[in-house]
């Protein structure tokens, strides 16, 4: 395989593809992945009333309020523990539009679902470029959620109460749709023909189809919510769905940019259902002709970041209970680096 060619599913069904541990191309090793087949997500770890729980349904909108660790916040401990705590106060951030990620997770989720790709998209609805500065741009923006939704136009006065009407109906419309901007409208069309041309060379994603989408997992003060998640005999397998532009950098981006995050999502994952979890990544590129990969995550790899994600959580277990959190200076003598 050469460095930058495109992992197939056949590969990974063959046992052909792994990431390792060393360098940056993908190297011949096995993986098998779970059997096609129902399964019910059970605790089995039970240390605390309340400290473990598995909510299959949780709104994004509800994980994102919890105030427990997720993989984004812990990350930020590998910096500093003051780095950990301004991920842990900063607010949430509310978006116009879903994001092309986010998009795809939703094509992906349809077509495991047994949707056709065609039908999936005809729920994407694409919102034009819009002033939220302007009572002209918010009123465009109401005028066309309106129009989606068969309503009559009941225009509010004033910037305050238009973004308020605004936001109610958006968050109406993407109960029913798939809201993306017309940047991301391409990307999305483009990604679903890669999906349809996969499917034409070999049944693609077809062992996904008992796959639970964005389960969520609490575990003491940590949560975590993979793409998708399903279990076999013996382990269970997280499957990360990733975006890019560059999708011959995928195999670096699956190791520096994600390994501590899914790490992480293993670590919580087995506390919670005490069966060791494996890691999948399945890449599409943003840009045409939008290629995808998928690419697995070997033993030796897993476990250099494994190891690194147990020391982050005693970490920020420790700077929970003590209340204190520290920068740059920590553990230095009179707070001094020296090169």
């Amino acid at each position: 395989m050469q460095p930058n060619e495109t992992i197939q599913l056949a590969d990974l069904l063959n046992g052909l593809v792994e990431l390792n541990a060393v360098g940056d191309n993908p190297s011949p090793q096995h993986f098998t992945p779970p059997p096609p087949r129902p399964f019910k997500p059970t605790v089995t770890n039970y240390e605390t009333d309340g400290d473990v729980e598995i909510k299959e349904t949780l709104a994004m909108t509800d994980y994102l309020m919890d105030r427990r660790i997720g993989s984004t916040t812990l990350a930020a401990i590998a910096q500093t523990e003051l780095a950990m705590w301004h991920e842990m106060v900063r607010p949430s951030e509310s978006k116009p539009c879903l994001t092309t990620g986010t998009a795809v997770h939703a094509a992906i989720e349809a077509y495991i679902s047994g949707v056709p790709l065609d039908e999936y998209l005809s729920t994407v609805k694409v919102l034009p470029t819009c002033s939220r500065n302007t009572l002209v741009g918010i009123a465009s923006e109401i005028e066309y959620y309106c129009e989606l939704l068969n309503y009559d136009v009941a225009m509010p006065d004033g910037m305050t109460a238009r973004k308020a009407y605004a936001d109610s109906l958006r968050s109406e419309c993407e109960s029913k749709f798939t809201i993306v901007s017309e940047k991301d409208a391409d990307v999305i069309k483009g990604i679903a023909a890669e999906m349809q041309r996969r499917h034409a060379e070999k049944p693609f994603l077809d062992w996904l189809q008992f796959a639970k989408p964005e389960c969520t997992f609490f575990w003491q003060d940590f949560k975590c919510r993979p793409d998708l998640w399903l279990m076999g005999n013996e382990k269970g397998l997280i499957v990360s769905v990733k975006t890019c532009a560059r999708i011959d950098k995928a195999v670096s981006a699956a190791k520096y940019d994600y390994g501590i995050k899914e790490a992480f999502y293993r670590y919580i994952i087995e506390q919670v259902t005490g069966v060791k979890q494996e890691t999948v990544f399945l890449f599409f590129g943003t840009v045409a002709p939008y290629q995808s990969r998928l690419i697995y995550v070997s033993e030796d790899t897993a476990e250099y970041y494994d190891q690194q994600v147990e020391v982050l959580i005693e970490k920020a277990t420790r700077c929970l209970k003590s209340g204190k959190f520290r920068g740059y200076e920590a553990n230095l003598e009179n707070g001094v680096e020296v090169i």
